[in-house]
């Protein structure tokens, strides 16, 4: 048998959600938001019983995201994994800063509401 997660709806009222609870950092920063300076679309998501599927959504989207920018950076700055080989330092430094950039974007675009 299944286990319900339950979510607590801003009517203090007790709500089933069926879906998995697989989001991660931008799903849990996403929600805190939610909570904060959204709480009718909160209750909404919560009431049907919604809300996991649509972190766990946000959360894929955000990780799709930050690949893609990520990548683009890399191949637009010639960074190729010959260089992770020859140059490691180099590479993990500018992989960082990519990472660091692109994590600004997914801020702007998953969590902040």
């Amino acid at each position: 048998m299944e286990e319900l997660i339950y979510h607590t709806g801003t009517d203090g009222k007790q709500y089933p959600d069926t879906t998995p609870e697989e989001y991660g950092r931008v799903g849990a920063e996403h929600l805190k938001q939610l909570r904060q300076k959204a709480p009718e679309q909160y209750q909404e998501l919560v009431v049907a019983g919604k809300l996991n599927a649509y972190l766990n959504d946000i959360e894929e989207r955000a990780f799709d995201t930050m690949e893609r920018i990520v990548s683009s950076m890399a191949k637009k700055d010639g960074l190729t994994e010959d260089m992770k080989d020859s140059n490691p330092m180099k590479w993990v430094g500018l992989m960082n800063n990519y990472r660091h950039e692109a994590d600004k974007v997914i801020r702007e675009m998953y969590i902040d509401i």
